[in-house]
């Protein structure tokens, strides 16, 4: 993977995993301008559970749960590891806030307690 885009993933991923998902959203939004055909789909869905995410700490539940949707659509076809990212854990959690919101029974305070992780491996190839 380009090294830029790799840094975008793991810049990224510091704002993910720092509860700033907006900034994470930002961080992956920049890089798609110069970005392969390959790789869209993985950069929209992160963008796009981010932004879910976001709108989770708005609390904007109906955004938030179509957010996390439209992002689950485009990672769910990806390997596991897709550009070093982990994304079975993240799809699962996605898809069990996805879930919860969509009953009604999502719980902000476990939110907090437990947000979603963001994880990329630096070392791993890129498989899409």
């Amino acid at each position: 993977m380009d090294p830029a885009f790799l840094a975008a993933l793991l810049a990224a991923a510091r704002e993910f995993n720092s509860r700033r998902y907006f900034e994470a959203h930002e961080a992956l939004e920049e890089s798609l301008e110069d970005l392969s055909d390959d790789l869209w789909p993985l950069f929209l869905g992160l963008i796009q559970v981010s932004v879910g995410y976001h709108k989770v700490t708005q609390p904007l539940r109906p955004g938030a749960a179509r957010m996390l949707e439209k992002g689950l659509e485009k990672l769910e076809p990806l390997a596991e590891d897709a550009g070093g990212v982990e994304l079975d854990a993240l799809r699962r959690r996605a898809r069990s806030d996805l879930e919860s919101l969509r009953a009604g029974r999502f719980d902000q305070a476990d939110f907090e307690r437990r947000p979603p992780r963001l994880i990329v491996h630096k070392d791993r190839p890129k498989n899409l």
